[in-house]
């Protein structure tokens, strides 16, 4: 096994960048300004292609609505005093939305129709397709300069600038031309839970994470004292989507921690293809599975693994849990029991353990990758049909997950 990387021809990627810009008092004014004009044009042009289709049956499309642009920026100098492509890149979102509408319809899916934007559900990002970066910061025509950290030592293909509640960012997509590299490390599988947010196949665990709701909390209780309507309440409205956001950038932060620490010590990852959005159904269990991120996780895993000359394969999770991946026994496996003591060859193991091993297991059958020895003792048979060396438990072993966290 090697750490270094093999001379040959680059791998151009795509990735997304984000820096938080640092802008004036008067760009901030300026860019709320242009945030509410993108709204009321979202407004105008949902509004058009509804009249349209009432009355005709047909649509207009993006390219019949830009057109109009044209004409109402030749005569309204409130719409030409900004660049034109960062205000059609509104009109091209809303096309967008409209196409996912219509896939939905047609593949019988709950549709989600276009909806109007209001004071509290505005725009809060648009595109830019052809930034221009100078003396270190993004300018925009109408709007002013957006002073950056750094600049993306890379090709820029599109920028985005995002308002929340605490920042303003700049998103740069930029390319990348990578050099590939032999993959480090052990393939390792990864069981998602509860009880733990993530389970390795070589007994190691990430300690589930519980949200501290308290500041949430009281910054709701301080919303729903205020009048409604008041200017007050409005400031209070923004306190409360301040702390959200802080929630959320330790939460995101958490995550990249974790997966840069797993893809550091490992680039050939197996994981469950776990159909999130239907187990978020189940009335007991949607909130814990929403703070753990599952989805989330594995997106971090698979990009940094990609970037890291390494690979994330997702397997199917049917009995995972259930199945011995010493022996492919299959038994009754109550989410209440957290041991597994297998009928079939007296193993004794966590059950997130094993059922990460299953998940390692199918990985290795499906990806075809070399497994060598693992530092831990035994070899297991594949129930898959092939032997797998190196993989631990297989005997009466009794093997607990481990309880240090990856990071």
């Amino acid at each position: 096994m090697t750490d270094e990387a093999q001379p040959d021809a680059g791998i151009k990627r795509i990735r997304t960048v984000t820096l938080t810009a640092s802008i004036g008092a008067a760009t901030h004014c300026r860019l709320d300004a242009f945030l509410r004009q993108q709204a009321e044009l979202w407004n105008a042009a949902l509004e058009e292609r509804i009249d349209c289709h009432r009355k005709t049956g047909k649509t207009i499309t993006a390219f019949d609505q830009m057109k109009s642009l044209t004409e109402i920026r030749r005569d309204d100098d409130d719409f030409s005093q900004f660049h034109a492509a960062t205000q059609r890149s509104v009109l091209l979102r809303l096309d967008k939305a409209f196409k996912r509408f219509f896939d939905q319809v047609r593949r019988g899916e709950r549709p989600g129709f276009p909806r109007f934007k209001g004071r509290n559900r505005g725009i809060r990002s648009f595109d830019v397709p052809d930034p221009v970066i100078r003396d270190g910061s993004l300018w925009l025509k109408g709007i002013g300069r957006f002073r950056l950290p750094s600049v993306p030592d890379a090709k820029i293909v599109q920028a985005r600038v995002v308002k929340s509640a605490l920042r303003v960012s700049v998103q740069f997509v930029v390319e990348l031309e990578q050099q590939p590299s032999v993959p480090v490390g052990e393939p390792i599988g990864i069981d998602m839970g509860i009880h733990n947010r993530a389970i390795m196949s070589s007994g190691e665990t990430v300690p589930a994470v519980t949200i501290d709701r308290r500041p949430l909390k009281r910054a709701q209780r301080v919303v729903a004292r205020a009048k409604k309507g008041s200017v007050s309440r409005r400031r209070k409205v923004k306190a409360l989507a301040r702390e959200w956001e802080r929630t959320r950038i330790r939460e995101r932060n958490a995550l990249h921690e974790i997966s840069a620490s797993i893809v550091k010590r490992h680039r050939r990852i197996a994981v469950e293809d776990l159909q999130v959005s239907n187990m978020m159904r189940h009335p007991t269990l949607a909130r814990p599975i929403a703070e753990q991120q599952w989805g989330r996780l594995v997106q971090q895993l698979t990009y940094k693994a990609e970037s890291a000359g390494g690979e994330v394969v997702r397997v199917r999770p049917q009995h995972t849990s259930t199945d011995c991946h010493a022996c492919g026994h299959r038994q009754p496996m109550p989410l209440d029991v957290r041991e597994f003591a297998c009928g079939g060859c007296d193993l004794v193991t966590d059950r997130d353990v094993n059922a990460a091993r299953n998940v390692l297991r199918r990985g290795v059958a499906l990806a075809g990758w070399e497994v060598g020895p693992s530092g831990r003792p035994g070899a297991s048979e594949s129930v898959l049909g092939s032997d797998v060396a190196g993989l631990p438990g297989q005997g009466a072993e009794r093997c607990p997950a481990e309880s240090q966290p990856w990071i």
